[in-house]
């Protein structure tokens, strides 16, 4: 299935070429050029939806090097990595929650800047399908992916920064940009009309040659995870429900496998960022996710960076047994074959970056950058379906909870009755607790493990001892976005 995501990157490979796809900063965008709505067809809208594709991998800030910042090294599950000068003040700042130390901030003004930025194009394909007034059912299926990509990325900011500016529409001038935030709940608000959308305008699936693009699903999925962050615990679960009765999606029989090439665009992927790299090397689609996270060592062990690496923490959290610890643990020393010698600059690395050797050496790239960056699976639902239901309580929703759960424990000790035992527990308070262990361990080094701590409310117990603040379940806002805003943009509380 791999050769199917060729077609994406050619459509958006055109967009590039023509200057299309190009999009500058936040606050500092320039008019588009001097065509008009009047000269595109629907093709032309769709191709520009499929040049969001590939802005989702290529926009600075979307998924690449400040993700990891943002995303995971803030938990108690990863730490900055590398060589301990290694990008150090940067260590400083996430993993020590030093936030009010930023005066610039490269890796922040990227992730501020990137997701405005790919906004403003998801905005521009909105805008280009209603001015033309397409109605046909492929035109809102276009408008529901460029609705669902605009609905990610706010709910990333939402999480990350709380109140935000909410920019609905094309810019034609920077000032029309410069607006004031609006509240958690009016963000939200524009999350869950343009997600109710998608919802209602996407396929169940699309054809094989269109792999890789959102669905009915994907957005259902993403409708139930901004729910269950507002303890709607009701809709939550209904949703999950939708995706799980569906039957368009399954666990892979093993979990390990889910994170190789071979697992990619499975029954279990929900939504994938598409890398690609074809079979010499010389051509390549990607960024640098999985590069600055790969081990860091010399000759065929100069995989990357090495950062984002699991903590002590993380690594005695996992049950006897538990077969998904040598599936995200990868050890200096262990029997992939990282030389011991590299403990010296650390003694384990994130597996699920890791990337096949004899790839690598056909390609002659050490650095994965055709492996796909997973977003949303059908583990994730399961769980979610689980927590959900626990919360809602009764007797119904109780056995729910504990079918969910053990759908996700059965595949992780795979066959191996040993291991992993079944959870029984009706205790609503105890059965909480396993499901949010069952999270961790799920998706651990997945950029889930720091916002769950946040919304369930164990951020301060948890992260307090590394220095976490309440004031740190939102990041600041640059003093130097604040002073080209004249004050419009107003910095989060207690910084």
């Amino acid at each position: 299935m791999k050769q199917y995501k060729v077609i994406l990157f050619l459509f958006a490979l055109v967009l590039v070429l023509v200057g299309i796809g190009g999009c500058s900063k936040f606050l500092d965008r320039k008019p588009l050029g001097t065509g008009t709505e009047d000269d595109i067809v629907q093709g032309g809208v769709e191709g520009e939806v499929f040049g969001l594709y590939g802005s989702l991998r290529t926009t600075g800030g979307m998924t690449n090097w400040p993700t990891i910042w943002f995303k995971s090294i803030r938990s108690d599950d990863a730490m900055k990595g590398s060589t301990p000068d290694d990008s150090k003040p940067n260590g400083t700042r996430f993993d020590e929650f030093k936030y009010d130390k930023i005066s610039d901030g490269n890796v922040a003004a990227d992730y501020w800047n990137g997701h405005y930025s790919f906004i403003a194009l998801c905005n521009n394909v909105i805008h280009k399908i209603d001015s033309l007034k397409l109605t046909d059912a492929a035109s809102m299926a276009n408008m529901g992916e460029a609705k669902f990509m605009r609905a990610w990325a706010y709910f990333d900011l939402v999480r990350d920064y709380g109140a935000v500016p909410v920019i609905d529409f094309k810019v034609y001038e920077t000032s029309q940009a410069n607006v004031r935030k609006k509240s958690v709940d009016s963000v939200y608000l524009l999350i869950d009309a343009d997600l109710q959308f998608a919802a209602a305008n996407l396929p169940v699936s699309w054809d094989a040659q269109f792999i890789g693009r959102v669905t009915k699903g994907t957005a259902n999925t993403l409708i139930a995870k901004t729910k269950l962050y507002r303890n709607d615990w009701g809709t939550a679960l209904a949703k999950c429900e939708e995706v799980i009765n569906s039957k368009q999606y399954a666990l892979l029989d093993s979990y390990a496998e889910f994170f190789t090439e071979d697992g990619e665009n499975t029954s279990e992927s929900i939504f994938e960022v598409q890398m690609y790299e074809n079979t010499n090397g010389s051509v390549k689609y990607g960024n640098d996710y999985n590069q600055v996270q790969g081990v860091r060592g010399s000759g065929d062990w100069d995989l990357g960076w090495g950062f984002n690496v699991p903590t002590t923490n993380l690594i005695n959290a996992y049950e006897p047994g538990d077969p998904r610890k040598t599936a995200t643990i990868l050890a200096s020393g262990g029997p992939e074959g990282v030389p011991a010698s590299l403990a010296a600059i650390q003694p384990n690395w994130n597996k699920k970056v890791y990337t096949d050797p004899a790839r690598r050496r056909a390609t002659g790239d050490r650095f994965g950058y055709w492996l796909n960056i997973r977003l949303l699976r059908y583990a994730d639902v399961l769980l979610m379906a689980a927590e959900a239901a626990n919360e809602l309580g009764g007797t119904t929703n109780t056995t729910k909870a504990l079918d969910y759960l053990e759908q996700v424990r059965a595949r992780a000790r795979g066959g191996n009755a040993a291991v992993l035992p079944k959870v029984t527990t009706t205790d609503q308070a105890t059965l909480r607790t396993a499901i949010h262990h069952e999270r961790r361990i799920e998706f651990a080094l997945e950029n889930e493990r720091f916002y769950d701590l946040v919304r369930w409310g164990e951020a301060d117990a948890v992260l307090g001892p590394l220095g976490y603040q309440p004031r740190n379940r939102y990041y600041p806002f640059l003093q130097a976005d604040i002073d080209k805003s004249g004050g419009v943009l107003v910095q989060n509380p207690d910084y």
